[in-house]
């Protein structure tokens, strides 16, 4: 059976999920174009290169080194504008220091979100929109 765009990006989230619960950043930055566009409720301003990505994506391991995504329900594809978009569970154990300066409290947490992407031909995210309430994360770490 062929690859089509749409399957392409069908198959997506869960390869972007499959990349943080890896904890590899060489396999997590293959998902991610080097030029991405990335915004996130935690982030201060977006991530544009996989420097940026990388750091995201270690900084998270360190302080949930447990930190898992689990797609909730099936994509919703816009196969014209290559996007893509899944929900998600996140859970985790803050385990680590994060974000910088803050230690561990050693608290679960299990938070509800999602994510757009948009998909390049190579099955690359070029942009990655996320949105979840970073107030409750923080809460549930005992930060907020």
């Amino acid at each position: 059976m062929a690859v089509t765009a749409r399957s392409a990006l069908e198959a997506y989230p869960q390869r972007y999920f499959d990349a943080w619960n890896q904890r590899d950043p060489s396999i997590a930055l293959e998902v991610i174009h080097p030029k991405v566009h990335w915004t996130d409720p935690l982030l201060p301003e977006p991530l544009t290169d996989h420097e940026g990505a990388g750091g995201f994506f270690g900084g998270a391991w360190t302080g949930f080194p447990d930190i898992r995504f689990e797609a909730v329900g099936a994509p919703l594809v816009d196969e014209q504008h290559a996007r893509v978009a899944c929900a998600w569970m996140m859970t985790g154990t803050h385990l680590g220091e994060f974000p910088a300066g803050v230690p561990a409290s050693n608290a679960s947490f299990s938070i509800p979100g999602a994510d757009v992407w948009e998909v390049d031909s190579e099955g690359r995210a070029v942009s990655v929109h996320a949105f979840y309430d970073s107030i409750a994360l923080l809460r549930a770490i005992g930060i907020a």
